[in-house]
């Protein structure tokens, strides 16, 4: 049973929660919609969250980075299409697990978890888990480094890469 007063009151809060221009005020709307959000997380505007509504479908654990206009899909339908007939819906959870950060324009598609501190590249679309500390670019995401060995080749004193120490 659709319980409407309970989807509009979450579809209200992401609408003000994507409108606000205050950081933590935005998360805590959002956290209200119903979505598991931890501590120190950054959500940035024009971040969408398509889960149907459903409470706990997605998870988002503590210091993660969300930049904007990223997707987080966890339900997905045709909606009043005819293909609901052919079982092309798909739900699943998505889980961002502690100090990842999706790059701008990034989707999560349903089912994927973003192990921790991970690094999702701008626009990627990530079909399946991504491993922790891994950095996945593309669509479809796929590997293409590790955040550990990126730290081994910066001087963290400038956030500029040392050419002594660069392969």
């Amino acid at each position: 049973m659709t319980h409407y007063p309970a989807i509009a009151i979450r579809s209200t809060l992401r609408l003000l929660a994507n409108h606000c221009i205050i950081p933590p005020l935005r998360v805590a709307l959002f956290r209200l919609s119903g979505i598991r959000i931890g501590k120190r997380v950054m959500i940035n505007m024009d971040t969408k969250f398509i889960d149907n509504w459903k409470p706990g479908l997605i998870e988002i654990e503590d210091e993660v980075s969300i930049s904007p206009f990223v997707s987080v899909v966890a339900d997905a339908m045709p909606n009043q299409s005819f293909l609901m007939q052919y079982g092309v819906s798909k739900a699943g959870r998505v889980v961002i697990r502690k100090g990842a950060w999706l790059g701008v324009g990034a989707v999560l598609l349903p089912g994927s978890e973003i192990g921790t501190g991970a690094i999702v590249g701008a626009n990627a679309v990530v079909t399946k888990n991504v491993e922790p500390f891994a950095i996945v670019a593309g669509v479809p995401a796929r590997k293409i480094g590790d955040v550990r060995e990126r730290s081994k080749k910066t001087d963290p004193g400038d956030g500029e890469a040392d050419p002594r120490r660069v392969k």
